[in-house]
C-alpha cells in the first residue's frame, strides 16, 4: 500500500483503489497549536522607562505634524489674501542674502510646488502618527 500526503488528506491505495482519508487534529491539539501561534506573536512588556522614552518620541512626532499643519494653514492663508499685483515671493539666506520675485506667474509655480511637497510632508507625518505604538 502507498500514501500520499496532500494538505490535509492522506490519498491510500489499496489493492488498485484510491480511498481518500480525511486526517483532522483533535480539539486539543488545535487549541495547543493556536496557543503556542498565540504566545510566538505576544508582545513583551514595556519597561517604564521605554514607555516613557516612546512619549517622548510621540510628541516630537506630534509636534512635527502640528508645525506641518499649522503651515499648511499658512499658505492658505495666503492664497485668501493674495490679490496678485502685489504680491511677492522673498528668499532670504542666513547670511542675509535676499532674492525677491514678484511675477505671479513665477509665485503661482513656486506655490504650487511648495503645496505638493508640503502635503507630502503632512501625509507622512499624520501616517507616523497614526500608526505611532506605545
Amino acid at each position: 500500500m502507498s500514501t500520499a500526503v496532500k494538505g490535509d488528506k492522506i490519498a491510500n491505495e489499496e489493492k488498485g483503489k484510491n480511498v481518500l482519508e480525511v486526517v483532522k487534529p483533535t480539539l486539543k491539539e488545535e487549541k495547543t497549536t493556536i496557543k503556542a501561534l498565540m504566545e510566538t506573536f505576544k508582545p513583551t512588556p514595556l519597561t517604564a522607562e521605554a514607555r516613557i522614552q516612546r512619549v517622548k518620541q510621540f510628541d516630537a512626532v506630534s509636534k512635527r505634524f502640528n508645525l506641518l499643519n499649522e503651515k499648511a494653514n499658512d499658505l492658505k492663508m495666503f492664497d485668501a489674501g493674495n490679490d496678485k499685483i502685489d504680491t511677492k515671493i522673498i528668499l532670504k539666506n542666513g547670511a542675509g542674502f535676499a532674492f525677491e520675485v514678484s511675477n505671479s506667474f513665477v509665485i503661482k509655480k513656486v506655490r504650487d510646488v511648495m503645496e505638493q511637497e508640503l502635503n507630502i510632508l503632512l501625509r507622512e507625518a499624520e501616517n507616523e502618527v497614526v500608526t505611532f505604538e506605545m
